[in-house]
């Protein structure tokens, strides 16, 4: 049984606060950073870097602009998207 959790990562774009809601089996440091960045609107995390070093995903995320990402499971009820989205 494949039972996906609802995941909210929270990330900064250009320093600015960014949060949304994606659901998933589980969740990676590498996933959430490929996320963040399709998100933002500014690219994505490559599949042959996301699936490599965590380190590697982090640096192409910050070159796009996407930085401090961290997620946590969702605990339900109302959910404001600070992009607006």
């Amino acid at each position: 049984m494949n039972s996906q959790t609802e995941f909210e990562i929270h990330y900064q774009f250009e320093g600015e606060p960014r949060h949304f809601l994606h659901q998933a089996p589980q969740l990676c440091l590498s996933d959430a950073l490929h996320f963040a960045t399709l998100h933002a609107g500014v690219g994505t995390v490559s599949g042959n870097i996301a699936a490599g070093p965590v380190r590697l995903a982090t640096l192409q995320a910050l070159g796009f602009g996407v930085s401090q990402v961290h997620w946590k499971k969702h605990q339900g009820g109302s959910f404001n998207d600070e992009k607006g989205t």
